[in-house]
């Protein structure tokens, strides 16, 4: 990032405008950099190569070779996705921040608001996880739309949204844990923690917890639990999204009876956008009081 462009940004007429400047000028060289490192590659290239597997071998069982439509892909690319995405989202916004050393406080000497390189970092991030998505997703939906037709696209298109969305969600959460801890190491272990929490541990205190009270309503557990983990919304966004009853749990069965379909989807929806909201709001509070 040169300092000229940012200094450039600075005595602008409109302050709305220069600060939205100067926030395009961060944000378009954090995508850069993101663009640069190869584990994003890898993570591109390793959803490509999941659609385009599951979709080849998906009835290899069967000993029938060859690509199946997108029902298949998107029943079983869903777990991968909820495995997958929040880690890859939470290292990349970790190391954006955490242990940036010289170039943040260098960044910070520059004319710029501190609210404007969160937001930069943010946004320029964000668009970098779009464009792993719509590479890894989209290349290979194209090959099995060529090879096994195009019945049950939408949902297909359903699951690469919401990966995406959940992408963003654990993002800013790994923007706000790097604010809190900008040590590295301690960021990238909270950021693992967080993960084993969202994607392994959450369902199993939740079975826990729903087993201990068994004399409680199936509605009082579950739903509490479904709201505080991003991992459990998407999937229960999908569930309702593509209609699959193979692909309902119970937690979506109680979002179905407690709001249908369409309420379950816009109560979802929201939900994701407070779990996104939050943590940038925390991160923005820590990061423009800390030293750096």
């Amino acid at each position: 990032m040169t300092a000229p462009a940012l200094a450039a940004a600075g005595p602008d007429a409109d302050p709305r405008r220069a600060a939205l400047v100067r926030i395009r000028i961060i944000a378009r060289e954090e995508l850069r950099r993101a663009l640069e490192t190869r584990w994003l590659f890898a993570f591109t290239a390793l959803f490509a190569l999941l659609v385009l597997g599951l979709s080849y071998f998906g009835l290899a069982q069967s000993r029938e070779l060859g690509f199946q439509g997108f029902a298949r892909v998107t029943l079983s690319l869903m777990n991968l996705v909820l495995m997958i995405v929040p880690l890859t989202a939470l290292m990349l916004g970790v190391t954006s921040v955490a242990g940036s050393g010289e170039g943040l406080a260098l960044l910070l000497a520059q004319p710029v608001g501190r609210g404007e390189v969160l937001a930069g970092k943010y946004l320029g991030l964000a668009v970098a996880l779009a464009f792993a998505h719509a590479l890894g997703f989209g290349g290979g939906g194209v090959v099995v739309a060529l090879n096994g037709g195009a019945d049950q696209l939408p949902g297909f298109i359903v699951l690469t949204l919401l990966s995406l969305a959940l992408g963003w969600v654990t993002l800013a959460a790994a923007i706000a844990i790097a604010s809190i801890w900008p040590d590295r190491l301690r960021a990238m272990s909270a950021a693992l923690m967080l993960w084993l929490a969202m994607a392994i541990a959450y369902d199993l205190v939740v079975l826990g917890a729903t087993a201990l009270l068994s004399g409680v309503p199936l509605e009082s557990v579950l739903f509490p639990a479904l709201i505080l983990n991003p991992v459990d919304v998407v999937r229960v966004l999908t569930t309702l999204a593509v209609g699959s009853g193979a692909l309902f749990g119970p937690t979506s069965a109680v979002v179905m009876k407690m709001f249908g379909t369409a309420g379950g989807i816009a109560l979802g929806s929201t939900v994701l956008i407070v779990e996104g909201a939050v943590p940038l709001a925390i991160a923005w509070r820590v990061f423009r009081r800390r030293d750096w």
